[in-house]
């Protein structure tokens, strides 16, 4: 006897002239949350009545119009919490929430007198209908699995009528584990049920087509989406609605290519939470249109405190690189990256005209402000990292803009530290670097007081500067002449034999801060005798002119 492959390819969806491949997703689809119901059964400890009205609120907060809320007949506190959605009037008018059910008179009955009172609704029911289930779970044959979803239809209808509710409420049916099942079954099945609910409007027939377990690849999942509006009848009459598991890592990929196929409505979780690996994560579907240019409707401007809200409620912290919502998403640590990001930042707006969109930055596709993100965290130091996250670092939350050329030694001093705690430094480890480095670097030479005067003389326009230092442990009184402090202050230094000649390189300086704490900065770079290595200092003081000649001193210090 041959034995079995324990895994075997899905059977291939034979279809002609597939369109979905070449559209584009122009127009978002109904949004649905299922946190409250499919999202809250997989959690370790699910959420009690008030964790639930506080979820309910965050939802219509972000502008959800269809919420999927609870499964009354599971139990005393999913019925009691749709019970105090409708008594205390937390449902806004244009909220249409939805209670699930399975097809059980009891079970309906329940649900039912649930709603009863509320302004409008969706009764979801749904049947298993995989042959995996039909014939190893409920032992039915077909015939009858599809007559107990057609019998399920009709006692939603009769006990919605016997409530007075069956004109305030629309019908949602689910083929559990769709992408598993017959497809022609699955028309048969979807045509009988259409006809069972018998209400007209596309408002009010929901067709739920669930990839409740991922078996198929996601071009599968859109080939059997497409397929079905081809050969059902209904489509004018029906809104067609999807549900895909992340089992396989692709329910984003699935839901994105179904709506390509013809979904008109999307089910999923804040942070894909569910069973197993977890629903569809409706946040990074919705932001991914959002990045394309396609209006969702929804607000994420606040996201940081959306996933806080879910952490604490699930008990479940969010990976790092969670797409969208993770700490880390927006950070770069490798340095290439960093130089392309600090440099795209610095030309937003010649990027924005020359491309014609107002964010397109090097590796950030949106942008981190849209979902309540600041651009502090976009660059973090380790050892891997580079001169132009350096000077990011020190120049978004510092302002110190470092001067091109000196921007390398930094980053080696950085490096250097980096490699020897072993890990990530913080902003302020980083500042505390530059400082002790560059702008109160260690050395023989300490400036103890300086005098400038300018013009120099009454017939030199010039500016003298007069220094008091301490050079090795004696203090000095030297004074020097020149067109400004900087060459004064170099031509006092080459008076004193104790302290190296010195060519000065480069000079820069700006303003740091604003208003009455405002100081300077000057960066400046030096070589010594017939040296060819550039030593740079910073100064920083209340003045540019004392901060440039302390930028000499610690140059000078530097000299190695």
């Amino acid at each position: 006897m041959k034995e079995k492959p324990k895994y075997k390819q899905p059977q291939k969806i034979e279809m002609e002239n597939r369109q979905w491949p070449a559209r584009v997703i122009e127009k978002a689809p109904v949004w649905v949350p299922v946190d409250l119901r499919d999202g809250n059964q997989a959690f370790a400890k699910p959420m009690n009545v008030e964790e639930k009205i506080r979820y309910f609120k965050m939802l219509t907060g972000i502008g959800y119009k269809e919420i999927e809320v609870s499964y009354p007949a599971a139990s005393s506190e999913e019925f009691e919490l749709v019970r105090r959605l409708i008594e205390e009037k937390l449902i806004p008018d244009d909220v249409r929430i939805v209670v699930f059910t399975a097809a059980r008179r009891d079970l309906i009955e329940r649900t039912v007198e649930s709603i009863r009172g509320v302004r409008q609704a969706v009764v979801h029911c749904y049947v298993a209908t995989s042959p995996l289930h039909q014939k190893f779970v409920f032992h039915k044959s077909p015939d009858e699995l599809r007559k107990m979803a057609v019998d399920g239809t009709r006692m939603v209808v009769e006990t919605l009528k016997k409530a007075g509710l069956y004109e305030r409420c629309a019908y949602e049916f689910s083929p559990e584990e769709f992408s598993d099942s017959r497809l022609d079954y699955i028309v048969e099945l979807a045509e009988e049920v259409r006809e069972a609910w018998g209400k007209p409007g596309k408002e009010n027939f929901i067709l739920n087509l669930p990839a409740t377990v991922e078996r198929r690849p996601p071009n599968q999942y859109a080939d059997m989406i497409e397929l079905f509006t081809r050969k059902y009848s209904g489509m004018a009459e029906t809104t067609l609605s999807i549900h895909t598991h992340n089992d396989q890592g692709c329910a984003i990929a699935a839901a994105e290519m179904a709506m390509l196929a013809g979904a008109e409505r999307v089910e999923g979780t804040i942070c894909g939470h569910g069973e197993r690996t977890g629903n569809m994560d409706l946040v990074i579907s919705a932001l991914n249109l959002m990045s394309r240019g396609v209006e969702t409707g929804l607000d994420f401007s606040h996201l940081p405190e959306i996933v806080r809200f879910v952490e604490d409620v699930s008990e479940i912290r969010l990976h790092p690189r969670h797409p969208y919502a993770g700490e880390l998403v927006f950070t770069a640590f490798s340095g290439t990256h960093q130089d392309a990001i600090r440099k795209g930042m610095a030309q937003r707006e010649e990027i924005s005209e020359y491309f014609g969109q107002g964010w397109k930055i090097p590796y950030l596709h949106i942008d981190p402000a849209d979902i309540g993100r600041g651009y502090e965290g976009l660059i973090r130091i380790n050892s891997q990292s580079g001169k132009g996250g350096v000077a990011y670092v020190l120049e978004h939350v510092y302002g110190i803009q470092l001067p091109k050329e000196m921007q390398k030694a930094v980053a080696q001093a950085v490096q250097k530290e980096a490699e020897a705690e072993g890990g990530e430094l913080s902003a302020e480890k980083i500042h505390s670097i530059f400082l002790g480095e560059f702008a109160n670097a260690k050395g023989n030479v300490e400036l103890l007081d300086v005098r400038i005067r300018r013009p120099a003389g009454k017939d030199n326009p010039g500016t003298d500067v007069r220094l008091e230092l301490r050079i090795n442990g004696r203090q000095h009184r030297i004074a020097g002449t020149g067109g400004g402090p900087i060459e004064a202050a170099a031509a006092a230094f080459s008076q004193c034999p104790e302290l190296p000649a010195i060519q000065i390189d480069s000079y820069t300086e700006h303003a740091l801060g604003r208003g009455s704490d405002a100081h300077a900065i000057a960066f400046i770079g030096i070589r010594s005798g017939n040296g060819n290595e550039t030593v740079y200092g910073a100064g920083i003081d209340r003045s540019i002119n004392v901060a440039a000649i302390r930028a000499l001193v610690n140059a000078v210090n530097r000299i190695g």
